[in-house]
């Protein structure tokens, strides 16, 4: 079950939105040790049903806390939370084990804990099924949401191993169900891990997740790493700071980002990540003939003009003149005059200028604002402004997505098969 408490989750509250106080967690609404009655709510009430039918011989329920309990005793985010029968705490201790070992920060490894406090899930499937039942807990607290997901995967994958249910070819970097490898279906990596910022990540999510068929899924720089790109046909990396998503990412990430791309990837760059992409910086993933025509990055943030030219209406839309769109210190691009790349396309120009911090100006006017480049086999997309998070540009990135991935191409190769 992904989400169980959906209505919270979208208002982004613990509790039930207007529910009464003694009803609203739905994680004390759960049939306690010692009482025969029903669970107190409707939403607990049919949870509690479902999960009787399924008459678990396990019964793992993925929570996050707010701060990490290895440092505060006021949450128990990053902790293992078993009820008490043997094979349980052999299991919570491996899973502990598993998941440190990806954790460098003693303040922010896994506790072992239990039993589940009274009136949650795992402790009434514990006490009144019979289940052999933990709570695996993240903390939401300075973590991207796919560091937390990494961790459940990883969590979870001991379980399973444990249980037999799986074989070594099933490790913690699935993300995505099998396909083939050629499909006209966007298989979209969104980085969301260090360097980033804003709304840019969840925007992305949003946008392209909303295209039929298209698996969207959140991965953070050990992912990348590990070798989950294989899953996907293109990666984006939103806004931020271009040099702390090169850190997070590490100089093995950013050559398996180069060679995905190389070998026929699509790879789409707002802000931070068109900076990340050129070839200007030791950080840069060089996969763009581009770099910045001043060092000072940082011009400010406004609303700007910008303009499509002929390719970029026919890829980003059909807008014609000049429109608004968000603008927060991206690159201003020129050539880098790279041999081993071929020169970037312009989709679109800044029409107006931000020169604010001391940022030379006259230098962002009729420059480059979105560019197209290709790396090998692949194709490359940046964009200095935000238009994904600008209202009248939603389908910018989910077109840029469909070019990059070359999915006409891609969806004439699949016929012809």
């Amino acid at each position: 079950m992904p989400r169980a408490n959906v209505v919270a989750l979208k208002a982004d509250k613990r509790n039930i939105p207007g529910e009464p106080a003694e009803v609203a967690n739905l994680n004390r609404n759960f049939p306690k040790a010692g009482e025969n009655g029903p669970p107190r709510g409707a939403l607990a009430l049919a949870l509690w049903e479902f999960v009787q039918r399924q008459k678990p011989a396990w019964c793992v329920d993925l929570h996050e806390g707010s701060d990490f309990n290895a440092m505060t005793g006021k949450s128990v985010g990053s902790s293992v939370i078993a009820f008490p029968t043997p094979d349980d705490k052999a299991v919570a201790l491996a899973i502990q084990t598993a998941v440190n070992a990806t954790i460098t920060n003693q303040n922010h490894r896994f506790t072992l804990r239990g039993p589940p406090v009274d009136g949650s899930l795992a402790r009434a499937a514990g006490e009144h099924l019979c289940a052999r039942a933990m709570i695996l807990e993240t903390t939401s607290k300075s973590q991207a949401l796919s560091v937390r997901a990494r961790q459940h995967r990883i969590m979870v994958h001991v379980l399973l191993n444990h249980l037999g249910m799986i074989d070594g070819s099933v490790t913690p970097e699935r993300m995505t169900s099998r396909v083939p490898p050629i499909t006209p279906v966007p298989r979209l990596a969104v980085y969301d891990d260090g360097g980033t910022g804003g709304v840019g990540a969840a925007r992305i999510v949003e946008q392209v997740g909303r295209q039929p068929g298209a698996v969207v899924v959140r991965v953070c720089g050990d992912d990348i790493r590990a070798g989950a790109l294989d899953q996907f046909n293109v990666i984006a990396v939103p806004g931020g700071s271009g040099s702390r998503e090169a850190a997070t990412i590490g100089e093995d990430g950013r050559h398996r980002i180069r060679k995905f791309v190389e070998n026929g990837g699509g790879y789409i760059g707002i802000c931070a990540g068109a900076y990340l992409a050129t070839s200007g910086f030791s950080w840069g993933l060089k996969i763009l003939d581009a770099k910045t025509v001043s060092p000072q990055w940082k011009r400010g943030h406004a609303m700007v003009k910008i303009e499509l030219t002929d390719q970029g209406r026919r890829i980003l839309g059909n807008i014609q003149g000049t429109f608004d769109c968000k603008y927060a210190n991206g690159p201003i691009l020129c050539p880098a005059h790279v041999e081993a790349l071929p020169d970037y396309e312009p989709l679109a120009f800044f029409r107006t200028e931000v020169a604010e911090h001391d940022a030379p100006p006259g230098i962002m006017v009729n420059s480059p604002a979105i560019v197209a480049g290709r790396c090998g086999k692949g194709r490359v997309i940046v964009s200095s402004p935000h238009p994904e998070q600008t209202k009248g540009l939603e389908e910018f990135i989910p077109r840029a997505v469909a070019w990059v991935t070359d999915r006409a191409s891609i969806a004439e190769k699949a016929n012809a098969r």
